[in-house]
């Protein structure tokens, strides 16, 4: 059965098309059970509508009509075939999905997060992703039907309360390099994605190298999200030289907390989401960090992350290498656990 249970409804063979619609609601029944079939074209019942595509009808239209937003294309995408979308076939809307945690007979949805730093036409480091590249790893987010998703969703995926979608994906970014407006950003929009971005204050606007406050202000209304990467890009993990107990649990405080406040600030929001520098933690890190207030934090462990992962300790997967093969392998969506 498909996830949501909704194509063994379509399966009853020997029925006419309207036949089959009525038993979308009815069950299998015996037609002289039914009432007569009627023409419609939409159907609805308490957990989901059919409707008859018209020209021009798209998921994202159906999902704004239905579900109240576009971006929940997803959801009609994720419960139809791929040929669904033709005049006069119907399509499923699920008006809820129960499966939060993505979990079937044969395993788990998982969610990589991608992490990138700065962007160039051709680069000379591997924490620099040349430009070319960067736009076929995209193409290929797009063209396999990789869904990018923000912190909010994660957060849902990973509290249990929300659906995200299939193949869902986070694109980060560190540091706050102005590469990201210039390079990244234009690459992003065209084929439609978004990205979160982290960034240290002490760092934006401080030269022509660096990302400013306007410019994050424009990129979070176009959807981007901009969390906390601190305020110095500090090691978190260990004091410094001369530093005793008390002076490294304030640096902690002001790393973490302040970090925080000022971006509250400047950008209007309440930041949910923390990144390590250099990835380091210890407990009292993570402790700090929630008490701060922030939701999830990511480290750059390796791996992806199911519902139940640590949201204090999430994998990330740096992206260094430029063979696409590699890139590939890191978009792992789903682990093998067959229950049967």
């Amino acid at each position: 059965m498909a996830l949501f249970g909704l194509r063994s409804h379509l399966s009853c063979a020997g029925f006419s098309l309207r036949l089959i619609v009525l038993t979308f609601f009815l069950g299998c029944a015996h037609p002289s059970a039914m009432l007569p079939p009627v023409q419609r074209d939409v159907y609805r019942s308490s957990e989901r509508i059919l409707h008859r595509i018209k020209p021009g009808d798209t998921p994202a239209m159906l999902a704004q009509k239905y579900l109240g937003a576009a971006r929940l294309a997803w959801m009609v995408e994720d419960a139809n075939p791929k040929d669904a979308f033709r005049p006069d076939r119907f399509a499923v809307i699920p008006l809820k999905i129960n499966n939060r945690a993505g979990i079937t007979d044969q395993g788990y949805q998982t969610v990589p997060i991608l992490c990138y730093h700065r962007f160039a036409p051709s680069c000379d480091s591997p924490l620099c992703m040349p430009a070319g590249i960067f736009e076929k790893q995209l193409r290929y987010l797009k063209e396999n039907g990789y869904r990018v998703i923000g912190p909010e969703e994660l957060v849902e995926f990973l509290d249990y309360r929300k659906a995200i979608p299939q193949n869902a994906v986070m694109i980060s970014i560190d540091d706050g390099y102005r590469s990201v407006y210039d390079v990244a950003y234009p690459l992003l929009k065209k084929y439609g994605f978004t990205a979160t971005l982290f960034i240290y204050v002490d760092y934006v606007g401080v030269s022509s190298q660096a990302i400013t406050w306007q410019q994050l202000r424009e990129l979070k209304r176009e959807g981007f999200y901009i969390g906390s990467h601190s305020v110095a890009h500090s090691d978190l993990s260990q004091r410094q030289k001369d530093e005793d107990d008390t002076a490294y649990v304030a640096r902690l405080k002001r790393e973490i907390f302040r970090s925080k406040q000022i971006i509250d600030e400047k950008l209007n929001q309440d930041t949910l989401i923390f990144s390590y520098p250099f990835g380091r933690h210890n407990p009292t890190v993570a402790s700090l960090t929630r008490q701060a207030g922030y939701r999830i934090a990511v480290t750059v462990d390796r791996g992806s992350n199911p519902f139940f992962a640590d949201p204090l300790r999430l994998r990330r997967d740096q992206i260094l290498k430029r063979d696409m093969d590699r890139f590939a392998s890191r978009l792992k969506t789903f682990t093998n656990f067959p229950l049967q």
